[in-house]
């Protein structure tokens, strides 16, 4: 979480969506002064326990909802400035891929536990360029990683 807030302070978006994000890690470490964040999730659960933690935390510039994050992103009237993703295993899926490569969003945080999906989410977003990556080690003792990309549209 930190290596994403660290960038996207440097960018310093104005909005943010923070797609497939769990229970919401992402989207409260990048909240920030004048940034408007929004995390979508299937569960409800989640939801229900990102904006408590928000409220705790005096987050009133996030916001969370369930729904799922493709037909979230399609049906926006709008695209933010950034999007974090942290999909599952199979990856972001071509629509939302899609959806990307055509939108005005100029940076997109990928966090992967699977680099053959991120490869291939990659290849489906040829505007976007990376510019820094990160691979942590998250799971020591095993062969398991997780890879951070800043991509900007090129």
């Amino acid at each position: 979480y930190r290596q994403g807030r660290k960038w996207v302070d440097e960018l310093a978006p104005a909005s943010v969506w923070d797609l497939y994000w769990g229970v919401g890690g992402f989207a409260q470490h990048c909240a920030g002064p004048g940034r408007d964040v929004i995390g979508i999730e299937t569960s409800r659960e989640a939801v229900a326990g990102a904006r408590l933690s928000s409220r705790q935390a005096g987050l009133d510039r996030v916001r969370f909802q369930a729904g799922y994050a493709t037909a979230f992103a399609v049906g926006a009237p709008g695209a933010p400035d950034l999007v974090i993703v942290n999909p599952p295993r199979r990856g972001l899926g071509s629509e939302l891929c899609s959806w990307l490569e055509s939108s005005s969003v100029r940076h997109v945080i990928y966090s992967s536990c699977n680099a053959e999906s991120l490869a291939r989410d990659l290849a489906a977003m040829p505007s976007f360029t990376a510019r820094q990556a990160r691979l942590l080690d998250m799971f020591p003792q095993s062969s398991h990683y997780e890879v951070m990309v800043l991509l900007e549209r090129a």
